[in-house]
């Protein structure tokens, strides 16, 4: 009897025993050949790694595979197998000299592309083993995005803070009677290295030294966890469905948040990794490497060949909202000056203005609705920085390229741009006489700004001079802004100055509303509204949070502070489609708006016409009732009477008339 007749029983079905016999021994000899095909290596050893994906080749092909494989890895630096055994079917058992060696040759190998058409996956033993450990499958419990967007309904300002790095808690600031409230009850957290919100303030990310985790929604629960070692960097993508973390050396992983699955995992020379940017439609990865600009694409990022733009000296990249442009940046020793966006769906330039001078360093800046770019120029000679040039370019004019450009014939040590409504500030250190620096700063402010006419005008908003503070945040409006000093052991650490943007005869002028001081301040931050401005000092606990304009609205003493951070919120929460809708309708919404804010701003005014309105009412339907019973009661007063009180010819007329006479 064969195995297959031992493992099933045929008793029930109503077969000859010898079709039996023989339909099992041909599947028997089917499979034995089928598995014939599979590496034969015992595959029990923690030294060797499972690699699916490969072309299926035939027996006579399989040593020209192996040396394609050997060059695939040697010309990606991965760590080279000792032995492989292949099989028909695009699978193979790599093996490697020790444990480490493997775990490492899985990690840079998986989810690569072998070649166009071939993607590889890797497997070490443990992972086979957890994988066939595993009982049941568990589907990932997912937040719906209202879910995870609920808190934004909530007009107050959410403030995460943790104490001895174990304990978060989420609190809303009542500006009115000026106290914070407890949201979420007081949390315990795991040990971590680290953590940040995502910039739409879905995530709560906590890094630990293999790990990171992702926490949410209204009770920030934790919802995801993601394995990258060491990770240094992490960017979501602007609708927060992707991210990619980076572990400040080689290794990149593109991650889609809501499945936790892994993308694409790109291993690349330390020395080419520059840095990465998702597009603002969440199409695109630009990754930028030491002589290329590659492109992925979403959903699962394979890579665009034929979008990668080769390029020498890159030294920033920006996509441009709402265009089709990367804005790119090249500089460097022997390496022509440039700057140009990029077209990549006509794969054409747009060359910025020509740079004949020699320059210390080059930023880019796009504007968050994708109207204009600006750059930030040092100019040098001798190998001294002697002038800074900032210039904006308007995206509308670029045949040719309209600019506008002012320079500052000082060496900027620090650029703050606010991106949404146009605003730079510019800071230098100031200088004795005998041209030594001193611990005083000046700032300069700018405002873009914008003529149907005229076009892109970059605007000189004022000077800030003697300044102790070293530091410039603007709010998210562009309206208000504040000055600050963190520099640990200096004087001045502590200082705050807020200010203002206010209209005055047409023209916008800096206010400075208040200047006052938070001892030993480490902590700055505007919350994601731009109204309110939180301080926080490390060596005292103390918390401070201000109105924009610099009213001390909370002051307190939270015990062993370790983290405080403002809850990220969207700086618009409607899409582009429905912002445009209000734009066309302004003046219906500016209407219909302006009466429910008078209704707010004139409240008593409001309830007393609201009063009168009721009472005028009340007393019209009491005259409508009484003269609904006098009309119900006419005939029976003109029993009553007599006579009918309504006929005029029932009523006689008397007319006094009264004689006067003069006497002399």
């Amino acid at each position: 009897m064969s195995q297959l007749q031992e493992l099933i029983d045929f008793s029930g079905e109503d077969l000859p025993i010898e079709y039996i016999k023989r339909g099992s021994e041909e599947i028997e000899k089917i499979n034995k050949d089928f598995l014939s095909g599979f590496p034969k290596l015992n595959f029990n050893s923690n030294h060797n790694i499972l690699l699916i994906g490969l072309p299926k080749v035939k027996e006579e092909m399989k040593s020209k595979l192996t040396i394609a494989l050997k060059g695939y890895l040697k010309k990606n630096n991965y760590i080279q197998f000792v032995d492989i055994e292949l099989n028909n079917l695009g699978q193979a058992i790599l093996s490697y000299e020790n444990e480490d060696q493997a775990q490492q040759a899985a990690e840079q190998i998986t989810n690569q592309n072998f070649d166009a058409k071939h993607q590889l996956l890797a497997f070490t033993q443990k992972q086979i083993n957890h994988i066939n450990q595993t009982a049941e499958y568990t589907p990932i419990a997912l937040k719906s995005r209202q879910e995870l967007l609920a808190f934004h309904k909530d007009p107050r300002a959410a403030v995460t803070i943790v104490q001895e790095k174990t304990k978060l808690s989420l609190k809303w600031l009542n500006s009115l009677e000026k106290k914070l409230e407890d949201n979420v009850n007081e949390k315990k957290l795991p040990s971590y290295d680290r953590l940040q919100w995502s910039p739409l303030g879905q995530y709560l990310v906590l890094f630990t030294e293999n790990e990171f985790s992702l926490y949410g929604a209204q009770e920030l629960e934790q919802l995801h966890i993601f394995e990258h070692k060491r990770v240094s960097e992490l960017l979501f993508s602007p609708d927060e469905q992707y991210m990619i973390s980076f572990d400040g050396l080689q290794q990149f992983i593109i991650w889609n948040i809501r499945e936790e699955r892994q993308l694409r995992q790109i291993v690349l020379q330390q020395s080419s990794i520059k840095q990465f940017k998702f597009n603002k439609d969440n199409k695109w990865l630009a990754l930028q490497t030491q002589d290329e600009i590659q492109i992925y694409e979403a959903p699962e990022f394979y890579q665009k060949n034929q979008l990668n733009l080769k390029a020498v000296g890159v030294k920033q990249i920006e996509w441009v909202p709402q265009t089709n442009y990367l804005a790119v940046v090249c500089y460097g020793k022997d390496i022509k000056t440039q700057i140009f966006l990029h077209d990549y769906k006509r794969n054409i330039d747009v060359k910025w203005r020509n740079i004949a001078f020699e320059i210390d360093s080059i930023q880019i800046f796009v504007h968050t609705y994708g109207k204009w770019v600006a750059t930030l120029i040092k100019k040098k000679q001798k190998n001294k920085v002697f002038a800074t040039t900032i210039q904006v370019g308007n995206l509308n004019r670029i045949d040719p390229f309209e600019i506008d450009e002012h320079t500052i014939n000082e060496d900027v040590e620090s650029i703050f741009p606010e991106l949404n409504t146009g605003k730079f500030g510019l800071s230098y250190r100031e200088k004795d006489k005998q041209q030594k620096p001193t611990q005083q700063f000046t700032f300069h402010l700018y405002s873009v700004q914008e003529d149907s006419k005229k076009g892109i005008k970059l605007h000189q908003l004022g000077e800030q001079k003697g300044r102790d503070t070293n530091e410039l945040l603007w709010a998210s409006n562009g309206n208000y802004f504040a000055m600050v000093n963190k520099t640990k052991n200096s004087p001045d650490q502590g200082k705050v100055e807020f200010g203002q943007i206010s209209r005055k005869n047409e023209q916008l002028i800096i206010e400075i509303t208040k200047s006052t001081n938070h001892f030993y301040m480490s902590h700055a931050q505007w919350d994601p509204t731009g109204i309110y401005f939180i301080t926080m000092s490390d060596l005292w606990h103390s918390v401070n949070i201000w109105s924009a304009i610099g009213e001390q609205l909370i002051k307190d003493t939270v015990t062993k502070i370790t983290d405080i951070h403002w809850r990220n919120k969207p700086i618009h929460l409607l899409s582009l489609k429905e912002e445009q809708e209000l734009q066309n309708n302004s003046k219906q919404f500016v209407k219909k708006y302006e009466a429910e804010d008078d209704k707010i701003l004139n409240k008593a005014k409001y309830d007393r016409e609201q009063k009168r309105k009721e009472m005028k009412e009340q007393f019209t339907q009491y005259l409508n009732d009484k003269k609904k019973i006098y009309n119900d009661t006419k005939e029976q007063r003109i029993k009553l009477l007599g006579w009918n009180d309504e006929d005029p010819k029932n009523f006689v007329l008397y007319q006094k008339i009264i004689k006067e006479e003069i006497v002399n």
